[in-house]
């Protein structure tokens, strides 16, 4: 029995000295400490293999480009600015209504409202009704200023007599009508002259001249 407790005895005072000579060897040698480390937790051959997978596999995830994990190209790819034009924003109508038509032309202005005899100071009693009373009329505004420059206007009673009046200066119709007599009349040898129409209520046409010496 004593023999026994001195060979317990014996083993654990080995085994003091061996820990208290590790201690002292690490403290001296720091590097030691992490040889034991090492030599304790090395990893199996297994996990050592499984830890280089992983690492082989984020090497090559980092190597794709976007067009390997999308299967797009990286231009066709929208940018922020053309995913929020405001085209591809959606539009609820209601039933039965038409989306607005924006390639249609705007609308024009409303024609200006024709002007009246009263507008002109004329009345029922100035429309002339044939080319003859034109004739007449345009000769005595001529005579009233005696061959002078002079500006007047005139009335007939619709489009077809005004057509009449347009064509006479076409085919110098007027000239044997009042303006030959009245050249001869106030000794004019040459001047000028010019005419326009304009539409006025009533379907009546308002015949503007010029005249000057």
């Amino acid at each position: 029995m004593k023999k026994a407790l001195w060979i317990v005895l014996g083993l654990l005072g080995a085994l003091g000295l061996g820990l208290v000579g590790l201690i002292l060897a690490c403290h001296f040698k720091p590097g030691l400490s992490d040889a034991i480390a090492e030599k304790l937790y090395k990893k199996s051959p297994k996990q050592a293999e499984e830890a280089t997978l992983t690492e082989a596999e984020e090497a090559e995830l980092d190597r794709l480009s976007v067009s390997d994990l999308t299967g797009e190209e990286s231009g066709d790819l929208p940018d922020e600015e053309s995913r929020l034009l405001p085209s591809d924003i959606p539009v609820d109508l209601p039933d039965g209504a038409d989306a607005p038509d924006n390639s249609a032309e705007p609308a024009s202005a409303p024609p200006a409202a024709l002007k009246t005899l009263e507008d002109y100071g004329l009345s029922q009693e100035d429309v002339l009704n044939n080319l003859q009373e034109y004739y007449d009329d345009c000769y005595d505004q001529l005579a009233a200023y005696k061959g002078e420059s002079t500006s007047f206007y005139n009335v007939v009673r619709d489009s077809m007599l005004g057509n009449q009046v347009l064509q006479s200066y076409d085919n110098e119709g007027y000239r044997s009508g009042f303006m030959d007599k009245f050249m001869d009349d106030y000794k004019v040898d040459t001047c000028g002259w010019s005419v326009d129409e304009e539409e006025l209520e009533g379907g009546y046409i308002l015949i503007k001249h010029n005249y000057t010496r």
